[in-house]
């Protein structure tokens, strides 16, 4: 199993219900883990098309960059997930 996948499963863990996982909250952090991935993408690409001189290449980072928080966006809507 990833460490990461490790880690939501520790951090999922609801004593209350007496069971090992509330496997709702589970699935809110797995989904919440994606899109810090796509934001940080994102965030990444945008950082490089400051940085071109070449207006073409940067514009292509810059579409890049806006299709990952566009499927941020559809992702957090789509699972309902708020943060």
């Amino acid at each position: 199993m990833n460490e990461r996948i490790r880690e939501l499963v520790e951090e999922s863990y609801n004593e209350f219900y007496n069971v090992h996982i509330d496997l709702e909250l589970f699935a809110e952090l797995i989904v919440q883990e994606c899109v810090n991935v796509l934001r940080a993408e994102s965030e990444r690409l945008y950082k490089l098309s400051e940085e071109k001189k070449d207006e073409l290449f940067a514009s292509n980072f810059e579409i890049c960059a806006e299709k990952c928080w566009d499927n941020e966006v559809m992702i957090k809507e789509h699972f309902g997930v708020k943060e």
